[in-house]
């Protein structure tokens, strides 16, 4: 068994290159793989390793002088979920292309899991915006949640006059692991939304998971950037299931890459339709893979999240 470590961090750095120089010695020392990208404004990682190794890492975190209290994530994974160690320098460490139009600094308020918890017990009224690309809102969201307008965090920029209906309401932005809503609450902010009624989810969807899966306000599986794809988040019989198959529309969680390399679309599909189209997302790609066999794509090691 091995665990997986996903966390963040808002920290000026004045030397990220020396940071990053410190960081690949001290990963590659503890054999943890995974995505860490390091900025002038803070940390973003996600590391996977044996239990030993990553107690060792964050007691490394604990006592550095940028990094401690950090509230990490912790979860467990029957697989290898990263292939390898990357650890970069970066101009943002969650990538908005906008970065000149808002200010970090100035960000949106905080609520525990507790608070959004409460809020959906009494009926409380607010706007629940996903901060997550699309296909992560497909498989699971909050009851209620805005569906986001947008392919990628990216194109945040260019969605703004979506979400311009939602001005002078309670607004509660969520994401996987809390980073996104940063930035996220900073650019609202910079487009004239009240910080006294704009909140963000403190530690994501993993947190509010940890204490409230199965009895929560959350359906569905929580969509992760490593090979396991998709943690489950309600573990009970009565768990929903959001996502449909491309193919036949049943209900279905599952997400695949189509074999056809060129393609390689990410999708939901079940397994009848994953047969009937040769773990593809069309018949288009089918054909394709049927006529030039060298074109399929070898599947992935974390076999999607089965």
């Amino acid at each position: 068994m091995y665990q997986v470590l996903l966390y963040y961090k808002i920290q000026k750095i004045a030397h990220v290159d020396t940071v990053v120089a410190e960081h690949k010695t001290v990963c590659k020392a503890l054999q943890l793989t995974g995505r860490i990208l390091i900025s002038h404004d803070g940390i973003n990682g996600t590391v996977a390793g044996t239990p030993a190794s990553i107690e060792l890492y964050r007691a490394f975190m604990n006592t550095h002088r940028l990094f401690k209290d950090i509230d990490f994530k912790q979860s467990e994974s029957n697989i290898v979920a990263f292939p390898k160690l990357s650890i970069k320098a970066r101009t943002e460490i969650i990538t908005t292309e906008a970065a000149d139009s808002f200010n970090i600094c100035q960000r949106g308020k905080h609520i525990s899991r507790d608070t959004l918890h409460d809020w959906f017990a009494r009926g409380e009224e607010f706007v629940l915006l996903d901060m997550r690309n699309d296909y992560e809102w497909e498989i699971g969201r909050f009851v209620g949640s805005i569906k986001p307008p947008m392919k990628y965090f990216r194109d945040l920029k260019d969605c703004m006059d979506f979400y311009e209906q939602f001005k002078g309401k309670k607004i509660v932005m969520f994401c996987t692991g809390g980073i996104r809503c940063e930035p996220a609450s900073a650019m609202f902010l910079s487009a004239g939304f009240d910080r006294e009624n704009l909140f963000q989810l403190e530690g994501g969807i993993v947190k509010y998971a940890e204490k409230y899966g199965d009895d929560g306000f959350y359906e569905g599986k929580c969509f992760v950037f490593d090979d396991r794809i998709a943690l489950p988040v309600n573990t009970s019989e009565t768990a929903v299931v959001t996502g449909r198959c491309l193919h036949c529309d049943t209900l279905n969680d599952t997400y695949r890459n189509c074999a056809y390399a060129e393609c390689n679309k990410l999708f939901l599909a079940c397994d009848g339709c994953i047969d009937a189209f040769t773990g593809t997302c069309s018949a288009l790609c089918q054909s394709a893979i049927q006529k030039n066999t060298s074109d399929i794509r070898p599947p992935r090691v974390g076999k999607y999240n089965k």
